[in-house]
């Protein structure tokens, strides 16, 4: 079914304030020209510093623009932005171990100001330590491991909210505080399940799927023993804090975030089309949102199928077009960007199988990829299998995983795909029970299979290089493996700079010839050198960034990726944002080269 639906909102009505207003407003000036320095309270430079900027209404472009400053404490903003008439023009700067005291803004011409902000050293790190910070206190593996597969699938735990509620339960007097605690985090786990069935069953007329099936917490009584013991007190302080790793930031590092409106659950974006926009999915609607990257205008497309769809995991292929995977329906969407065209593909399996659609097959350049006959592969999730369709006829088939003995298979949740070179195999990763794989695709059988230690290890989005050697992130014991696909080996298991980080997904970068990595828990992106098996920290501008997958656009080399929660109401930023990382890798394509 190919259809058309345009369906255009203007820009948010922050962002939307006309030109004469912004000029009769006295709280925002004509566009200017921002730099300045970070200082410390002795008059020190502090590199490496993020320095963020909230534009003014009426300013074309990204809602918010983030630099790094450089080994002097100098930054720059790119081009001219509308900021707030106020003396340190709105900048806040962030920094472990630091808190802002004060900013200033000093004419540098008609049209340019220079900022001085001054950060003073902080001995409790709670306001700007990302969750993760939390979880460094619980040193068994697989307490901690069970608690994030369990907690963080949804959200960050523990978030600002769960820290809220710990300061409750801390207030509760009590002889036997433990017991209080074990009771209050068991009540909380109970609810999240709701909630988790809620999302779920939105469009199950059988309703809620149970826990084990979905993202709920399938050990309740387990993680409530692992919050009692280990988020004790009112958790309001954290004394130490650090990113575990070097940055990888310079003074051309840039973050533009755009801000997607109204009550949403936003899940992934990628930048597609001629000129390219941000395409995000919102998983709470049927709605994609387009975002002009330079007007910063939005516009919302719904995704032409009638009932509950829930646009989740997005892909590009080489033709620039955006295919599309569902929450809910077994069914598959494809986007023209250019035309606004769609076409839709409700999955027919031989045997009539409900599917459950997470990934389309990808290779190393992070761009779908069929096998030799043209057949599109996907990971289901709902039968722990994997499956083809034909995009000709509409029609598939379903293969589903082989048991591990000791392991759930009721909870394996087959989640991760990607396709090797000669496109003859797939790739797997069954998240709730700590296993990856193979699938051969000219025989139809499963071969390889790789058990982890820890059933809770949470093998998650995997990726490959053009040597189809294999990294999978795991999302519950804060590592990355390296694997030859070819010889059938592990090359490595390393831990990341902060195991409490949960790395969501990997994505290859073919020029850099490194490993980006999302993280749910850190507010950070690692990047992984295969070459010397170091890792780099590139930190978030703010708190709460659940991060997922990370697409490369394949001529700038710009990191487009999205903060998102699964459920519209739970607590965090709901942006798109891209990336440049400030290393002038891909010079060479945008100067010409080819793609």
């Amino acid at each position: 079914m190919t259809e058309s639906n345009d369906r255009s909102s203007r820009r948010p009505a922050w962002r939307a304030a006309s030109t004469a207003a912004l000029l009769l407003s006295a709280t925002a000036i004509a566009e200017i020209r921002v730099g300045g320095v970070v200082v410390d309270l002795n008059g020190r430079p502090l590199p490496q510093t993020q320095v963020s900027l909230r534009t003014a209404d009426g300013h074309a472009g990204a809602d918010v623009i983030t630099v790094f400053t450089d080994a002097d404490g100098r930054f720059l903003l790119p081009g001219p932005v509308a900021a707030v008439d106020e003396p340190g023009l709105g900048i806040e700067a962030r920094r472990l171990g630091f808190e802002q005291v004060g900013a200033h803004a000093g004419s540098a011409g008609d049209d340019a100001r220079d900022v001085t902000v001054v950060l003073r050293a902080a001995r409790n790190h709670a306001a700007v330590a990302p969750a993760s910070a939390w979880l460094a206190g619980i040193e068994d593996r697989a307490e901690k491991a069970k608690l994030i597969r369990n907690c963080s699938d949804c959200h960050q735990a523990p978030s600002p909210a769960v820290r809220a509620y710990a300061r409750q339960i801390a207030a509760v007097i009590t002889g036997s505080p433990e017991d209080v605690r074990r009771q209050s985090w068991l009540s909380i786990a109970r609810y999240m399940n709701y909630l988790s069935g809620w999302e779920f069953g939105r469009a199950n007329p059988a309703g809620p799927p149970p826990p084990d099936r979905a993202y709920g917490v399938g050990a309740g009584e387990d993680v409530a023993g692992i919050m009692a013991r280990h988020f004790v007190g009112p958790m309001n302080e954290l004394i130490a804090y650090d990113w575990g790793a070097p940055l990888v930031v310079t003074k051309d590092t840039l973050i533009r975030e755009y801000e997607v409106p109204g009550t949403n659950a936003v899940r992934e974006a990628m930048l597609v089309g001629t000129p390219p926009k941000l395409w995000v999915a919102d998983v709470a609607t049927n709605r994609m949102y387009a975002i002009d990257i330079a007007t910063g205008e939005q516009e919302y497309h719904d995704v032409p199928w009638d009932g509950v769809y829930g646009p989740h995991s997005l892909h590009r292929a080489k033709d620039d077009s955006l295919w599309i995977t569902p929450l809910f329906p077994s069914v598959i969407a494809r986007l023209d960007p250019n035309e606004l065209s769609w076409k839709t593909w409700p999955m027919q399996t031989t045997k009539g199988e409900v599917v459950g659609i997470h990934d389309l097959s990808f290779g190393y350049e992070h761009e779908l990829l069929t096998d030799a006959d043209g057949l599109v592969w996907y990971s289901d999730i709902g039968n722990n299998a994997v499956g083809y369709f034909d995009p000709e006829t509409g029609a598939g088939e379903i293969f589903r995983a082989p048991e591990i003995d000791g392991r759930p298979g009721r909870g394996a949740l087959l989640y991760g795909l990607i396709m090797t070179a000669d496109r003859k195999h797939i790739w797997y990763s069954q998240l709730g029970i700590g296993s990856f794989g193979s699938f051969n695709i000219e025989t139809r059988q499963f071969e390889t299979r790789e058990v982890l230690p820890l059933v809770d290890s949470g093998p998650r989005r995997l990726t490959i290089s053009d040597a189809d050697i294999m990294y999978v992130p795991l999302f519950g014991s804060g590592q990355l493996i390296e694997y030859d696909t070819r010889a059938r080996r592990q090359l490595g298991i390393y831990d990341l700079p902060d195991t409490g980080s949960a790395p969501y997904a990997v994505t290859w970068d073919p020029v850099r010839e490194v490993v980006w990595i999302a993280t749910a828990n850190a507010d950070a992106i690692y990047r992984f050198d295969p070459a010397d098996k170091s890792f780099g920290v590139l930190p978030m501008p703010r708190a709460g960034a659940f991060l997922r997958m990370i697409d490369i656009d394949p001529k700038s080399g710009i990191l487009v990726t999205s903060y998102a929660n699964i459920i519209e109401f739970v607590q965090g930023p709901r942006m798109a944002l891209t990336i440049d990382p400030g290393d002038g890798a891909y010079a060479g394509r945008l100067a010409g080269g080819t793609r």
